[in-house]
């Protein structure tokens, strides 16, 4: 049989391997490989470079210890972001100050779910009284969130008064035969009616909906009165007598009568306690110091008791009381910093964290509440470049749309074109309406609340001649205000 070159190649080497080995004899069997071990001195050998890096005079710590020294430093630094952070206006899980107001909150919950009566509550008070916040607060608590269907409507948002009956439709999601007024309130009075589970309504801002008769108004309260009517109806204002003014008529019939629960202006010693039951939660206390927080929980409570705007206020001062800070580190020596002592160097890193002093909260209360101050200097030199290039496109949309009315989501998408177009580092969304948050403390914007932040309205508080005079001094600045490309999709 003949064999291919191919088989014969490979006969050829197979036995060419098959007498090599029998020619390999080894004397014995070769041990097995070990482990490489590096000996103790070796392994604590340390190249000059790390030998600087670990150098300490009167060195009696561990690795360990520098390694949490390390974490403390960058714990502090984080510090002045923490605190922004927690002195938010968002949901929280602790209303000092209002506990009673809480307790009556529930009470007239249980009430009604217990004998599943049909009822109405007015809620009124000044804005930033906590109004909204502890009914957001009951809402979401295990025992009415299972035995309620919640509704929240901010009616700020609709366009028209009438469109309050369109608006509650859809967030219950019905279905009327036909798109008129009539068809939407047949609907929600069926379902009303109808209903296996306890309907809440809360209508926020509810003195929107004011009309020359009330018309809506009164069949709106008159709903929980309606034959086998499972509603609870909670109104939401700021004025104190709206329902007794400007709806007699439920006065009349005490089926229809809400009950009225008023939230007053929060006082110093409450706004102090929300300061520091806030920085405890996210352990930084020791950033705004007693006093700073009594000067600014008194001011804001003898003008209008608004805890929103006083947290907006101590959010601005931790910002300045950072700034400072930052440009006090520049001038510290590095190579000092390395050759101290262990205790001066635990001193050292007391030092970096500077807290908000009171100067710093005088100076942003005089800007929010005094109505004279140097608009160019401010802008000059406290404001940082992303609140810079937010405002001029603000600007920028003021004078170049014909709709005046700017929302944030809208805002942000032409403030990410400015600096995209500029590669400056945007900042997303929830970043952002913090960023609009602050530059309200100033006293330069004005913000229109609403249930998502990307729909509230933002309006210029200051004449629009004389901020632009104050931002076209910069090159960068008037560029912006002059690229209208951004602008277009």
């Amino acid at each position: 049989m003949l064999k291919s070159p191919r088989t014969k190649k490979i006969i050829d080497s197979s036995q060419k391997r098959d007498r090599s080995n029998i020619n390999k004899v080894p004397d014995e069997a070769s041990p097995p490989k070990q482990a490489k071990h590096r000996s103790l001195m070796a392994h604590n050998m340390l190249s000059p470079s790390r030998l600087i890096d670990r150098l300490r005079i009167n060195e009696t710590s561990s690795d360990s210890d520098d390694a949490n020294k390390d974490k403390d430093l960058v714990f502090q630094r984080n510090k002045y972001q923490n605190a922004r952070s927690i002195l938010n206006s968002g949901e929280t899980k602790k209303l000092p100050g209002r506990e009673e107001q809480l307790e009556e909150l529930k009470q007239f919950f249980r009430e009604h779910l217990e004998s599943k009566r049909s009822g109405s509550l007015y809620v009124s008070g000044q804005p930033g009284t906590g109004k909204t916040a502890c009914l957001s607060l009951l809402l979401h608590s295990p025992e009415f969130a299972l035995s309620l269907q919640s509704v929240y409507i901010n009616c700020t948002s609709i366009a028209s008064v009438g469109g309050i009956y369109k608006k509650l439709s859809a967030e219950l999601k019905l279905k009327p035969k036909g798109r008129a007024e009539h068809d939407n309130i047949t609907a929600i009075q069926y379902h009303i009616q109808n209903s296996k589970k306890m309907l809440l309504v809360v209508l926020d801002e509810i003195d929107q909906l004011c009309s020359s008769k009330q018309s809506i108004l009164y069949t709106i309260f008159e709903w929980p009165s309606l034959r086998n009517a499972r509603l609870l109806l909670v109104g939401i204002a700021n004025s104190l007598d709206l329902t007794e003014r400007t709806l007699t008529r439920l006065n009349a019939r005490c089926e229809l009568k809400p009950k009225h629960i008023h939230f007053p202006p929060y006082t110093k010693q409450q706004i102090v306690e929300i300061f520091k039951s806030r920085l405890e939660e996210a352990e930084v206390l020791d950033i705004f110091p007693p006093v700073a927080i009594e000067l600014l929980a008194a001011k804001v409570s003898a003008v209008s008791g608004d805890v929103r705007r006083a947290l907006d206020i101590g959010r601005r001062a931790v910002e300045i009381a950072e700034q400072h800070k930052k440009a006090g580190n520049k001038e510290v020596n590095l190579q000092k910093l390395v050759m101290e002592t262990e205790g001066n160097i635990e001193n050292l890193c007391k030092d970096i964290l500077k807290p908000v002093q009171v100067t710093h909260v005088a100076a942003v209360v005089n800007k929010v509440y005094s109505a004279s101050q140097s608009l160019h200097e401010d802008i000059e030199q406290s404001f940082p470049l992303q609140q810079k290039i937010m405002l001029c496109s603000l600007m920028l949309m003021l004078r170049n749309q014909r709709n005046k009315d700017i929302t944030i989501g809208r805002l942000h998408e032409i403030y990410r074109r400015v600096c995209n177009k500029r590669n400056i580092h945007s900042l997303d969304q929830a970043e952002f309406v913090g960023l609009v948050d602050l530059v309200q403390t100033r006293g330069i914007l004005h913000i229109i609340n609403k249930k998502e932040p990307r729909f509230c309205k933002v309006q210029l508080s200051w004449d629009e001649e004389e901020v632009t005079a104050a931002l076209c001094d910069k090159q960068l600045i008037a560029s912006i205000l002059d690229d209208t490309a951004s602008l277009n999709k």
